[in-house]
């Protein structure tokens, strides 16, 4: 497949039908500097931005930094940020620090060694600075890995087998996580050959002892949570109400409505559908693809219609009350990403227009429009 185009859609597929958007970062400061993944609009290319304050206050973005594949994604802890470069993109892992953020400190590969499995890493999900989890999309096996690692010899550390979930493809298509309580948090999409057909999971380990632990679902053999909604991608843990949220996108070819929002209680591990995604007759937002926590009342979310035409929805959890967006720009286009910074600012992937558009929750309107040249996708946060 040589057309560059028709390599791109392609991309853009898997990467909606597998999306994975939530990263754990460190609690940090609300002055912090924002790390954009960037990606050409045909797909030919890749690169990384900082959009930044300078004493002011005034954001502005520094773009097209360390050009690469377009297959990229990031994530980040305290002052340092980590390159994900997934399948298409070299299978590695690339970390700077945010006050040098176009110097490499190490390129480290996720492959296993001698096998030419491509292990596609898909997030990576921090303990500490010298304990972390990279989810292997294209494998069974997550690694868990020392960040500091001086060599690349030092980097992986141990394993999570998380082959008791893969199905007839042989992977269960780990695709994000997040760590609460001294648990992770695993979501599993079980996707048979990226086909949606068998019910998701959500995994859990204990950081501590890294051995997994039993959900004690009855009748279950699996030891983890059964989802209601199939396609996991974003997972965001919510503080107050101690609750796990999972977005779920269902299936885009064909397109079948088996998604939506879902809520994990931590301490009964009971899930509950917040947002149902409709059926074949009645879909009010269409697909649900992205999803970002603002509170214990407020969250936000992206419906998909198609490719061009998504639109960002808020969700009042209190009275169930959902609306669109007032901010123009995110109706009806190309939404990418939805992150939450630590001033509880919505930094919203506008990649219709190559924009990270900066959203204040309370009055749902946009305080900040930043050009990232290239399209933004996901967007993490370094002190």
């Amino acid at each position: 497949m040589k057309n560059t185009k028709l390599i791109g859609l392609l991309l853009s597929l898997l990467t909606l039908a597998s999306c994975s958007q939530d990263s754990t970062t460190s609690a940090v400061s609300a002055d912090q500097s924002a790390i954009v993944a960037t990606i050409a609009a045909d797909y030919s290319s890749g690169a990384h931005a900082v959009i930044s304050k300078d004493a002011s206050g005034v954001r502005s973005a520094l773009n097209d930094l360390l050009p690469t594949a377009s297959d990229i994604t990031v994530a980040s802890y305290g002052s340092n940020f980590y390159r994900i470069e997934r399948a298409f993109a070299g299978n590695n892992i690339t970390k700077f620090s945010s006050s040098d953020a176009q110097t490499p400190i190490w390129q480290y590969s996720t492959n296993d060694v001698g096998s030419a499995v491509l292990s596609n890493p898909y997030d990576m999900i921090f303990v500490s600075e010298t304990k972390a989890y990279v989810l292997r999309y294209g494998t069974s096996v997550a690694w868990i890995v020392n960040p500091s690692a001086a060599t690349e010899a030092d980097f992986k550390i141990g394993e999570l087998d998380l082959s008791a979930y893969a199905d007839a493809d042989g992977v269960p298509e780990m695709s994000g996580g997040v760590i609460a309580d001294g648990r992770l948090y695993i979501t599993l999409q079980r996707l048979d050959n990226f086909a949606v057909t068998q019910n998701a999971y959500v995994a859990i380990f204990d950081v501590n002892t890294d051995l997994e632990i039993d959900a004690l679902i009855a009748g279950d053999t699996l030891y983890g949570i059964p989802l209601q909604t199939r396609n996991p991608g974003n997972i965001i843990y919510e503080p107050i109400s101690n609750s796990i949220f999972v977005q779920g996108s269902g299936s885009f070819w064909p397109e079948e409505f088996t998604g939506g929002i879902e809520k994990i209680d931590i301490a009964s591990l009971t899930t509950t559908v917040v947002v149902d995604d409709g059926d074949a007759v009645t879909h009010a937002y269409g697909l649900i693809t992205e999803l970002a926590v603002v509170s214990d009342s407020i969250i936000y979310f992206v419906g998909y219609v198609g490719f061009a035409d998504n639109t960002l929805y808020k969700l009042d959890l209190t009275t169930a009350q959902i609306t669109a967006t007032g901010v123009v720009s995110l109706f009806n286009g190309q939404i990418a990403s939805l992150s939450v910074d630590a001033a509880g600012l919505l930094w919203v992937s506008d990649s219709a227009n190559a924009t990270v558009r900066v959203i204040d929750p309370v009055t749902d309107t946009e305080v900040d429009a930043l050009y990232t040249n290239l399209n933004p996708d996901k967007v993490v946060f370094v002190q």
